[in-house]
């Protein structure tokens, strides 16, 4: 069945562009952020879950959704915890619980890091920013830094992370097939991989001066980013505790209900 034309519960305007966001539910609000490449339908397969008990704000990354990139800046990855900083100031000034599935896992982090008071605690999944990489990877990361290598493998690569293929994980890998072809998508993707190899993304140094209650949710056969970043996460995150799950890159929708199984204890055990 195909989806339905979403709009947006209102824009953001920050200082790198404008932001589509869309809000659900009562309760403590949590912030659900998604990967590159992606958008916030990602989330779909646990929203009527999480919005029974929590206000529920997904945002759309620049360059993704309905979301638009103006800056005279070169898109980066580094830039993302500062537009989040912008919008949970208007948005959520009292603090949230921040959920994170790679590159927003790194955002995340990073806003943990820099302004820990916009944060009550964080769910990292697969998360970015523990860069340790070696030939393969840098290698990798520089190809898809090239638009003709990510056009060439748009629609392979999401196919190479995800294990389980259910009706949640068809249509995301339909959403991203179709998003190939809107305008200046190709470029924005390869942009921010670029941005992977900025000394500024890597974050494996500083995680541990995060304090607050950290969730790290892995899945077990990601080929992407490797469960042992997940591992070496939860040893440098004091107040951290880590579940591998039988997934690929992207958990929540592979396997919705042991996810949050987990998500659902975390949250009550601190009362977030």
């Amino acid at each position: 069945m195909e989806e339905s034309e979403d709009v947006p519960t209102d824009y953001f305007e920050s200082s790198f562009g404008k932001i589509a966001y869309y809000t659900e539910g009562k309760g403590p609000k949590l912030i659900l952020l998604h990967a590159a490449g992606h958008d916030h339908h990602d989330f779909d397969s646990i929203m009527p879950t999480l919005t029974n008990k929590y206000e529920v704000i997904r945002i759309d990354w620049p360059g993704h959704g309905k979301s638009i990139w103006t800056s005279e800046k070169e898109i980066s990855a580094i830039y993302f915890p500062i537009l989040l900083k912008e919008f949970l100031n208007k948005k959520a000034p009292e603090g949230s619980t921040l959920m994170g599935n790679s590159i927003g896992g790194f955002a995340a982090m990073k806003l943990s890091l820099d302004h820990p008071h916009l944060v009550k605690g964080l769910i990292l999944i697969d998360t970015g920013g523990m860069n340790e990489l070696d030939f393969f990877s840098k290698t990798f990361i520089k190809l898809k830094s090239s638009p003709w290598f990510t056009s060439l493998v748009w629609n392979l690569f999401p196919r190479f992370y995800i294990k389980i293929e259910n009706t949640h994980t068809i249509q995301i890998l339909n959403r991203v097939k179709k998003s190939k072809f809107a305008p200046q998508a190709i470029e924005t993707n390869a942009l921010l991989w670029k941005s992977f190899l900025d000394e500024k993304y890597n974050l494996r140094d500083k995680v541990s001066q995060i304090q607050k209650p950290t969730l790290i949710l892995w899945g077990k056969n990601d080929p992407v980013i490797y469960p042992k970043f997940g591992k070496d996460l939860n040893e440098r995150i004091s107040n951290s505790e880590l579940v591998l799950l039988e997934t690929g890159h992207i958990p929540f929708a592979e396997d919705p209900e042991r996810f949050l199984q987990f998500t659902f204890g975390f949250l009550a055990k601190y009362n977030l």
